[in-house]
């Protein structure tokens, strides 16, 4: 994590007045060069950045084209879906278990996941791809099994009608979320005691190389992937046990981007003494 690290801009009347206010614009709107002092941190900067909103913008008009975008996204989905039931197949009973899809987007894990587990509530935060879920679940015949709700989770009593759930997954969501200890926790918050949480993302890379264009920076705050200790930190925190990480497979999701590697991550809920 980057620390305070202070910024300072000088001489408000000097004939550079026009471009420092200019560049304070861009990272504290609101702030003048008359208003003294004139420094402010890079967490300031950093918190000028609105990433949610940024994410909710991007996929309300996206939904709608979102696999001609991402031609590979079905096949992710399978994929995931695939390496979860391959790994932990007693997570996976379609007569019992209850599951919430974090960040479901249009609905491709949940489609995936709807064969072999009793319902799915996906959950995301743009409208447009949960009215999207919704309508292709209706349009397939699964609307019993899936549903999708718009919500932002912290992790509060009484969010989602009281639900706990047996499994909580959550696929290529991770890197655009900028406080991952604090959504690992709301999560868990989510699980029945004994149940797990999936998550899969990329890793990254050995060489600390960015794997994300420059056209999605503004929604993606992990633009260099997720590296273990960063997850297992966040599960440990969240009070999960029993975690595991291993690679899973080897995708580029965005057209044009290079090959990443993809990691699935366990962790489980204790059962109360």
């Amino acid at each position: 994590m980057i620390g305070a690290v202070s910024i300072c801009i000088r001489c408000p009347h000097s004939h550079h007045h026009h471009h420092r206010q200019y560049w304070l614009n861009r990272f504290l709107p609101g702030l003048s060069l008359t208003q003294a002092p004139y420094t402010f941190t890079m967490s300031q900067a950093t918190a000028a950045h609105d990433f949610v909103e940024a994410n909710k913008k991007y996929f309300d008009e996206h939904a709608d084209k979102f696999e001609e975008e991402h031609p590979r996204a079905r096949e992710l989905a399978l994929m995931t879906v695939d390496k979860m039931r391959e790994r932990y197949p007693a997570l996976f009973d379609k007569d019992r278990t209850e599951v919430m899809d974090f960040a479901c987007g249009t609905g491709l894990i949940s489609q995936a996941l709807r064969p072999h587990v009793k319902s799915v509530v996906g959950v995301d935060i743009s409208q447009v791809s949960v009215d999207f879920y919704n309508k292709a679940a209706a349009d397939l015949g699964f609307a019993s099994q899936l549903k999708a709700v718009r919500a932002d989770l912290r992790g509060e009593p009484g969010e989602l009608d009281g639900a706990k759930f047996d499994l909580v997954t959550c696929c290529a969501a991770f890197h655009h979320i900028e406080a991952i200890d604090a959504i690992t926790r709301t999560l868990a918050f989510f699980l029945k005691p004994g149940g797990a949480l999936l998550v899969t993302d990329i890793r990254a890379a050995p060489d600390g190389a960015e794997l994300f264009p420059p056209t999605h920076h503004h929604m993606v705050p992990h633009r260099r992937g997720l590296t273990e200790a960063t997850m297992r930190a966040a599960f440990a925190g969240a009070g999960l046990v029993d975690v595991e990480l291993r690679d899973a497979y080897t995708l580029g999701i965005i057209p044009g981007a290079p090959e990443t590697v993809w990691f699935l991550v366990r962790g489980v809920k204790p059962v109360a003494a």
